[in-house]
């Protein structure tokens, strides 16, 4: 029977919270990428934790990356253009200093996506 009502609560209550808006702040995944960095660059160990903080944010910036390079091919008014070779270190490098130059910018979203579209503009479209 507990089984389910945790089957139950899960699959009532589940889809609830991708309802609600976006609360990861620039801070905490500018946090993630420092330990990224360190993890990519073998200056901390890669723990259980670090390992998760750096997946966190390869993923998050990684994923903002991608996601803008096709937004930019299908509309108009977002055009960003991010070299083949520019690498996930160097974009969550940029993203780092973005959050420290730019505090009043709040959610990561934000975030990475205004450091993508100044760092990375279109020269030619």
């Amino acid at each position: 029977m507990k089984c389910l009502l945790l089957l139950f609560a899960i699959t009532a209550f589940g889809p609830v919270r991708s309802t609600f808006a976006e609360t990861r702040s620039a801070k905490d995944m500018q946090m993630e990428c420092r330990t990224a960095v360190d993890v990519l660059q073998k200056k901390v160990e890669p723990t259980f934790q670090n390992t998760l903080f750096a997946g966190e944010c390869i993923g998050y910036v990684q994923g903002a990356a991608d996601a803008s390079m096709t937004m930019a091919d299908n509309v108009k008014w977002y055009k960003t253009c991010i070299p083949d070779s520019t690498s996930t270190l160097e974009l969550i490098q940029n993203f780092i200093q973005f959050v420290d130059r730019n505090p009043k910018i709040v959610l990561a979203s934000t975030a990475v996506l205004t450091m993508i579209a100044q760092q990375y503009p279109c020269k030619n479209k």
